[in-house]
């Protein structure tokens, strides 16, 4: 895998707090010599050293059809006027071994194994996209920057319309065949195809013009309208090998339905080894084009990932317990603080608890506010019903303080405002808002009236997990004198409400994109309208103003300028009560895995972080002889890793 665009990174300084990635103790005796509680102190008292090396791309410019010329691509391409990445942060560790393998679970199986077209969005095809298929530009996850992929070189046209990508003729797909100019096309082309019954993705490729293939190695593309996220989107696209996918769409969708095209990645995932609704498992290539390459040190390590269907998450966890699951992510804090504490695997250090704190970007959540029905449509009312929200209390009683309050609608990383302060539970604030507003009689039931109307709201909401905050939320909103209505829908009607803005307020949460969109969720052109992601009919026209400047801002530094400003508009505007976010990925896994000092990629979230890690063949043995010995020990390391918050507040 390449760090793509869609996923989705001399640096030096020493920092507190530090990681010491598992190391295998001597072991032995009745008691433990590493228990948990020493690995946490042991985060807290070790430094990071903070200096990740260099490594260098190696390319081979002699390469390629000789009957194609050097300025088209060919053998001799000097590459000058073009842009590339020769030189960037290691990604993975040069201490890193290939080999063994981790079994992960599946929530559930996917409606189809296709890599493009009807229902292909799942979790488990994104994963495949990481790990088997390339695009034509990769993204480094540490600077945000793009790096070589299948084109070795870029550039894009003096008034930002064009772009023109030089393929590396050393790249291959799985079955031997050269990756040319011609295989981008297709790729494309499959998008468009409206019998793929995909239209996002033929809207996002149909702001580009189809593409011209000029040689074997080079390949244009024009912009109907130029935007620095067409470049994002077009380099980051996956791309199929034509001699699979230059057939109608319908016919694409029925051929893949469940199988693939030859990929041109460092994995692969064999037929013999899809158990449909059970089981598939990636395979790491040892013919991998690019395998050699020292830019690629210490990634794609594990030799066989296997996943398996589990629908039930307890089940999943007692799998885990069990050894049958390699790797997991804990997803309620009860079992992180409670349950895994009592495990015989983890007070011996065989299996470890670890939080990895990265950047990897947070979505919003807490409920969502339509500002197209009074009173919601006054600030005043909006900043009554946060300070109602009693998130500390949330947090403390009901989630063993495994949360933090968000302050953000880009939480964490370089696009967040670090100047919003925090919106505490005040309820005094709150009653002296409605006060203000003109909510000063109240009825019989102490509901508050203005113009002898009620303050009554519907809150709707489809988890009922969710239903022990929002009662003590509608307690305190009583006491306040605003009668708050809980409605429960299922999560199909609550979404279907929500976008077709039939609703007042709505409980949600949103995923998140490493490089935002700010336009999709907060555009003003889209607060009148339905079924899109404006769900609050947000509208500012600052705001307005900044996306508009985002989106033709082919500078990184500048776009993060931009959206820390909008960010900071948006939180003061306030269009959601904002809730809480979990700031870690809480993994267990089995002690037999080790990791760059690192940790993981800069962005990662649990899905990636195994992207660097590697199966430690004197781990694994230790934990074999362990297992067999029910007084031995292993060395868990450290319960946390924020190398990545700490290298993200030092001088980068």
């Amino acid at each position: 895998m390449k760090y793509s665009s869609q996923t989705a990174h001399a640096l030096s300084v020493s920092a507190c707090l530090a990681l010491a990635v598992g190391l295998i103790a001597c072991g032995g005796g009745s008691a433990p010599t590493a228990q948990v509680e020493d690995g946490a102190q042991a985060a807290l008292s070790i430094t990071y050293d903070l200096d990740i090396p260099m490594v260098r791309y190696e390319l081979d410019l002699s390469l390629g059809d000789k009957s194609v010329s050097a300025e088209m691509g060919g053998p001799g391409f000097t590459g000058e006027g073009w842009e590339t990445s020769l030189e960037f942060p290691a990604i993975g560790s040069s201490e890193a071994v290939k080999g063994g393998s981790m079994t992960r679970h599946l929530t559930d199986w996917p409606a189809t194994l296709r890599q493009h077209g009807k229902d292909w969005n799942s979790a488990l095809n994104y994963l495949v996209r990481d790990l088997c298929y390339e695009s034509l530009l990769g993204m480094n996850p540490t600077t945000q920057e793009h790096l070589p992929g299948l084109a070795s070189h870029w550039k894009i046209s003096a008034d930002k319309s064009i772009y023109t990508y030089r393929i590396n003729p050393k790249a291959r797909w799985s079955d031997g065949a050269e990756v040319t100019a011609a295989d981008v096309v297709a790729s494309w082309e499959l998008r468009m195809d409206p019998k793929c019954l995909d239209p996002s993705s033929a809207a996002t490729y149909g702001k580009l013009e189809k593409p011209k293939a000029l040689s074997k190695y080079i390949v244009e593309v024009k912009c109907k309208t130029p935007n620095w996220r067409n470049f994002l989107y077009f380099s980051g696209m996956t791309v199929f090998p034509a001699a699979e996918v230059s057939i109608p769409g319908d016919e694409y969708l029925n051929k893949y339905q469940n199988a693939y095209t030859a990929n041109s990645g460092p994995y692969i995932v064999k037929a013999d080894s899809i158990k449909m609704g059970t089981s598939i498992e990636l395979t790491r290539r040892t013919d991998y084009w690019d395998a050699g390459n020292p830019a690629w040190v210490g990634v794609n390590n594990i030799d066989t990932i296997r996943y398996e269907v589990v629908f039930d998450l307890s089940l999943a966890f007692e799998k885990v317990k069990k050894g049958e699951i390699d790797y997991y992510l804990v997803p309620r804090a009860q079992w992180w603080v409670e349950d895994t504490e009592e495990l015989d695997a983890v007070k011996r250090g065989l299996l470890v608890k670890c939080k990895y704190y990265t950047d990897a970007p947070v979505g919003t959540s807490g409920l969502a506010i339509n500002m197209q029905r009074p009173p919601l449509d006054e600030l005043g009312m909006r900043q009554a019903l946060q300070a109602l929200y009693n998130r500390e209390l949330f947090i403390d009683k009901l989630y063993f303080n495994e949360y933090l309050p968000l302050t953000s609608y880009y939480q964490g990383g370089a696009y967040q405002n670090r100047d919003n302060v925090l919106y505490e539970y005040d309820p005094f604030l709150a009653v002296e808002l409605l006060e203000e507003m003109g909510w000063t009689e109240k009825n019989e039931e102490g509901t508050r009236l203005r113009d002898g109307v009620a303050l009554e709201i519907d809150l709707s909401y489809s988890s009922k997990f969710s239903e022990s905050s929002l009662t003590v939320f509608q307690e305190d909103a009583k006491a306040a004198g605003i009668k708050i209505n809980l409605l429960f829908e299922t999560p199909a009607t609550r979404w279907k409400n929500m976008r077709k803005k039939k609703f007042d307020l709505s409980s949600t949460a949103w995923g998140a994109l490493v490089i935002p969109n700010p336009e999709t969720s907060f555009g003003g052109h889209l607060a009148g309208l339905d079924d899109n992601n404006n769900v609050t009919s947000y509208k500012n026209e600052r705001v307005d103003e900044l996306c508009k400047a985002y989106d033709e801002e082919y500078d990184m530094a500048r776009r993060m300028e931009i959206i820390r400003e909008l960010d900071g508009l948006v939180y003061q505007d306030m269009p959601y009560v904002l809730a809480w976010y979990n700031p870690a990925q809480r993994m267990l896994y089995w002690n037999k895995f080790s990791q760059p000092a690192w940790g993981s990629t800069r962005t990662a979230d649990y899905d990636e972080l195994i992207y660097t890690w590697w199966v430690d063949p004197a781990k694994e043995q230790r934990l074999k002889e362990c297992l067999d010995d029910s007084k031995a020990t292993m060395d868990p390391g450290p319960r946390e890793n924020r190398f990545w918050k700490v290298w993200g507040e030092s001088a980068h």
